[in-house]
């Protein structure tokens, strides 16, 4: 009799040791097309990484607009100079970034927003390459290291590759 007990214990143990696994793994629930290369983190870090882009290109155009002082006469006067086509330059990639959010709606068209993303990624190429040696700002550097590691998500999940 008490053979048969432990047995029957032996058994429920195995048997709730190999259906617990089963009955968690039913429960991942993919509504996505699984052929679909865009998966799901691709979405989300895609539209994160445009909402950053956006961010930092604003960061740094109001870097830019900051200018360069320069103090004279003891600080009596002071200049200031402004890269107008810096500015432009980053114009450019906010409008292109903006291109992008619309085009891609949140993340969840990436397949329709390819050629706005080769956009992107080649003007944040061309103001990276622009303003890396004509500003010594820590902050610019700092905005720009941002764009590019947001280039490398952007270009990642398309497909993509950064061109530099």
């Amino acid at each position: 009799m008490k053979h048969n007990n432990l047995i029957r214990i032996l058994v429920a143990a195995a048997l709730l040791i190999v259906a617990v696994p089963v009955i968690a793994s039913a429960q991942v629930y993919n509504r996505y097309d699984p052929g679909d290369r865009y998966d799901r983190s691709n979405r989300f870090d895609v539209r994160d990484a445009i909402a950053r882009l956006d961010n930092a290109g604003a960061r740094l155009q109001s870097d830019l607009y900051a200018g360069n002082e320069r103090r004279v006469l003891g600080g009596i006067l002071s200049f200031r100079s402004v890269d107008n086509d810096a500015v432009a330059e980053v114009r450019n990639f906010r409008r292109a970034v903006t291109d992008l959010r619309a085009s891609a709606r949140g993340g969840y068209a990436l397949n329709r927003s390819v050629d706005e993303a080769r956009v992107v990624l080649d003007r944040g190429v061309q103001l990276d390459r622009y303003l890396r040696l004509r500003t010594g700002r820590a902050s610019v550097d700092a905005d720009l290291a941002e764009i590019r590691s947001d280039l490398h998500v952007i270009a990642d999940a398309y497909g993509l590759s950064v061109p530099y």
